[in-house]
């Protein structure tokens, strides 16, 4: 059949180092032969083989040449794999092959890990074994081999860790192959964990679906609880991480293998399981483990841990990678299926419409939720964002309701909130995220019930002990946004009161933590842009409420813009006539409601900066009913109390007495005497201190708003001028520009208002004062005193001025007409103008004497002119 010199050469006992260059021409030329003369497919080829070429080749798979070895095992490779002798022929050569060559080789050798030192031997020794255990399927060839297979599975060699995960699909499919598959599944099992952490995917890949394989074919083995807790779990898990979607995809085949053994073990759904195709290694289809006869119908030592690998498929269900969560999906509705092949009505207590993803996942849903929760507060962000995504998963298919009505979600809904509340507020983006993304999952779910709504209002409100930290607080605001976002506007409509009387209550508006007020604006958005605006009075002066505090909040957070815009989509553009409507129940409940009024004595008071806000955003609303707030003013600027919160409320005052129309009503009110004696003037008297130069300038300020607005009637004035112009005249001298210029500019005010009203003695204290202030280092003050003055001249009959006081008024006028700035020039040629009127004689003896030493007479000439009377 062959040439028989060349068999020779290589039968056994000829085959001696020496002769090494001759053997392996021979085993080339042998390999030629069987191709050219086409020896496989003759009919007495097997008997040849077995007592002539078989042995040979044998023999040569263990010569010493690395080279002879390869080429020996190559050619029976061959043989194997074409040969069309019946599968029997084969089997004593595969005895003799597993016992004299295969186990030897991978046995150890120390301190190098096997006999077999070539990892290209190695790999062709493998497929080898692969190839014959498939053609003679026999146990007791199957079980030799398993003791090298676990070592095998050790090698470094990663094509040889492959082809070993290769011939665990491929004995799998045989019935005295999984009974080897079981009898040695836990030695197999750890190796093959071990190489879940290979750098090269495809090992990886096919090294998950062996774990399957192996697994579902274990009849029970020894210590299976603490191996699947210690080993196989955790180790599945770190795979839910990697990097390559068919890896990842390799996992949800691995998870299913087992689950279907699981599922099988109930009733008659074994037959059913008994016909699926589960998985595929490198090509090669392994078929659902045929148990045999005495065990047919699954494994129950599995069941404890269905929940685990039904949450790792769910994982991939959420998976970037489209490609890989439409097959978890898929093979989750057959799990379904096959789960759902018998009644369980009994046994679970409830019954789901259909047998798909969500029938499954609810009648799992209590045994999967609290895995789910332990892992998202894990220490790791990738394992707290993967539990999140999954609980996504779970909310989305397994919030279903029975045919009985009962919704599982509900029974731990508590939980599940306290859970997202926690998270939401993670340091990691993508936590939060998550987080927020399950919330919204759940309102969705929950579309028409508010169970979520109730369990989270109370933790916002108060209602709870130990809920009123900012963490907690914010962390329940979020979640909530969430879960109104995803919900109907029906539900939310129907509990808008219910929600906007806990989104004002007092442990969240007074918090003052940014974060907090950030979720509070968050919440209001969503609560608005699902009710449309469309709520009672009692739910939108709680908005209202809400929105004051956090327009007035630290400018620092950057809420006022957001909310502002927030209040006019509420008002549908009408903000005044809004606030209108609301100014005073607003006030009301910013005072606490009591009798008095009340007195915030921290600037920082956030009841302080939201009737700071109030007040701001109301504009002339706030004139208009400013009887509601006259006596919180009053109350603040008590000059006893906190200086910065005193500061505050004049600051805020002098804004409301800048708006005309504030101003007007104001007026109307007859509220300006009070401002005056009892608010603005205690303000301005003069104390050390920078804190009290901020509050006298500023009360300065508000004063001067309220004589320009004319707020104040000539009969208050009059009756306000002699505790004014004490303090006025003091201030004249203040270290601050702006506080001076104010105060010329509202005593020019004043003598405008009272022409004449001036006696002997006020004349005769302002005027020195009055004078100084030309000498101001201020050009603006110096600028402002001039027209002071102009009026000055008129607010007292002239004898008051005669005598020394004109003459000495004269000598410093005309000091300053020759003032290098010309405007200064002209506005104190307009004061001789009116000092002319009070005594035209003095004016020209004075301009005359110094006429010849001005820079510029033409101003003298004109004075002269003017009082010659010509």
């Amino acid at each position: 059949m062959l040439d028989a010199v060349l068999l020779r050469v290589i039968a056994p006992g000829q085959t001696s180092s020496s002769d090494y260059i001759k053997l392996k021409r021979a085993l080339i030329s042998l390999n030629n032969e069987i191709d050219d003369k086409k020896v496989l497919g003759s009919e007495d080829f097997s008997g040849f083989f077995n007592q002539t070429l078989g042995p040979s080749l044998l023999g040569c798979c263990t010569h010493e040449k690395e080279k002879i070895r390869e080429l020996s095992i190559s050619m029976v490779l061959k043989i194997v794999g074409t040969a069309t002798c019946p599968p029997d022929d084969f089997v004593d050569f595969t005895e003799k092959f597993v016992k004299e060559v295969f186990n030897p080789a991978f046995a150890s050798n120390q301190p190098k890990p096997f006999q077999e030192e070539a990892e290209e031997i190695r790999l062709l020794l493998m497929k080898l074994v692969t190839a014959l255990t498939v053609k003679t399927p026999r146990e007791e060839t199957f079980d030799s081999c398993m003791i090298s297979l676990k070592r095998a599975l050790t090698d470094n060699f990663p094509e040889v860790k492959r082809e070993c995960c290769l011939l665990i699909a491929k004995i799998s499919k045989q019935n005295a192959g999984a009974k080897a598959l079981r009898a040695h599944g836990q030695g197999l099992i750890k190796p093959l964990l071990a190489n879940l952490g290979h750098q090269h995917s495809k090992t990886r890949q096919m090294t998950v679906k062996a774990i399957g394989i192996v697994l579902a074919a274990d009849g029970g083995m020894g210590g299976v609880e603490k191996l699947m807790i210690e080993n196989v779990l955790p180790g599945l898990k770190r795979l839910g991480f990697d990097n390559i979607p068919s890896v990842r995809k390799a996992l949800v085949t691995c998870c299913v293998k087992i689950l279907t053994v699981v599922f099988s073990g109930f009733g008659s759904a074994g037959a059913a399981s008994s016909e699926m195709e589960v998985d595929v290694i490198d090509g090669e289809a392994a078929m659902q483990v045929d148990y045999g006869d005495d065990e047919k119908g699954g494994n129950k030592s599995y069941e404890p841990f269905a929940p685990a690998l039904l949450c790792h498929v769910m994982g991939m269900m959420c998976d970037d990678v489209t490609e890989v969560a439409e097959m978890a999906l898929k093979e989750m509705n057959d799990l379904a299926a096959l789960y759902f092949a018998v009644d369980r009505g009994e046994e679970i207590g409830f019954k789901f419409k259909g047998a798909d993803a969500k029938a499954l996942i609810s009648t799992f849903y209590e045994r999967l939720l609290k895995p789910l929760l332990d892992d998202a507060t894990h220490w790791t962000e990738g394992q707290r964002e993967k539990s999140l995504k999954t609980l996504k998963v779970l909310v989305q298919y397994g919030g279903g309701t029975s045919e009985d009505g009962k919704n599982v979600i509900l029974d731990d809904l508590e939980i599940l909130l306290s859970c997202l509340a926690s998270s939401v507020r993670d340091d990691e983006e993508p936590i939060k995220e998550g987080a927020e993304a399950v919330a919204k999952s759940l309102g969705e779910k929950l579309q028409g019930n508010s169970a979520a709504i109730d369990v989270l209002l109370p933790r916002i409100d108060g209602s709870v002990s130990g809920m009123n930290t900012a963490e907690k607080l914010t962390g329940s605001l979020v979640v909530l946004a969430s879960v109104l976002e995803g919900g109907g506007g029906e539900v939310v409509k129907s509990e808008a009161d219910k929600i906007a009387r806990a989104l004002a209550s007092n442990s969240i508006l007074e918090s003052g933590e940014r974060e907090v007020l950030e979720a509070l604006l968050l919440t209001c958005q969503v609560f608005v842009d699902k009710t449309g605006g469309e709520m009672g009075d009692c739910a939108l002066e709680d908005l209202l409420h809400c929105f004051v505090f956090l327009i007035g909040a630290d400018a620092n957070y950057d809420l006022r813009e957001d909310t502002e815009e927030l209040l006019k989509t509420l008002s549908r553009g009408d903000v005044p006539g809004l606030l209108e409507k609301y100014f005073v129940k607003l006030v009301e409940r910013l005072g606490g409601g009591g009798d008095e009024a009340p007195v915030w004595t921290s600037a920082r008071n956030p009841r302080l900066q939201a009737f700071d806000a109030l007040m701001r955003i109301a504009g002339e609303t706030g004139g208009k009913y400013f009887a509601s707030v006259v006596d919180i003013f009053e109350a603040h600027m008590d000059v006893e109390n906190e200086p910065e919160s005193r500061l505050l409320m004049m600051a805020l005052l002098e804004s409301v007495l800048g708006d005309k129309a504030s101003a007007e009503h104001i007026k109307r009110g007859g509220f300006g005497e009070k401002l005056v004696k009892d608010v603005v003037a205690p303000n301005i008297v003069w104390k050390a201190g920078g804190v009290a130069s901020s509050i006298r300038k500023v009360a300065i300020a508000a004063l001067f708003t309220l004589l320009k607005k004319e707020v104040l009637e000539t009969e208050i004035l009059f009756k306000s001028a002699p505790q004014l112009l004490p303090i006025l005249k003091t201030n004249l001298g203040d270290y601050d520009a702006s506080s001076r210029q104010l105060c010329c500019l509202s005593l020019g005010i004043l003598f405008a208002a009272l022409p004449g009203a001036l006696g002997s003695e006020a004349v005769h204290q302002l005027y020195p004062d009055l004078l100084k202030c030309l000498d101001d280092s201020s050009d603006d003050v110096r600028f402002a005193v001039c027209g002071t003055l102009k009026v000055f001249l008129k607010s007292a009959p002239p004898q008051h001025f005669a005598g020394t006081l004109l003459d000495y008024l004269c000598d410093q006028l005309l000091i300053h007409l020759d003032d290098p700035d010309q405007v200064i020039q002209a506005a104190v040629y307009e004061i001789l103008l009116v000092a002319i009127e009070v005594d035209a004689k003095v004016v020209t003896k004075k301009v005359a004497a110094v006429r010849s030493s001005q820079r510029d007479v033409r101003w003298c000439d004109k004075l002269l002119e003017l009082a010659s009377g010509d």
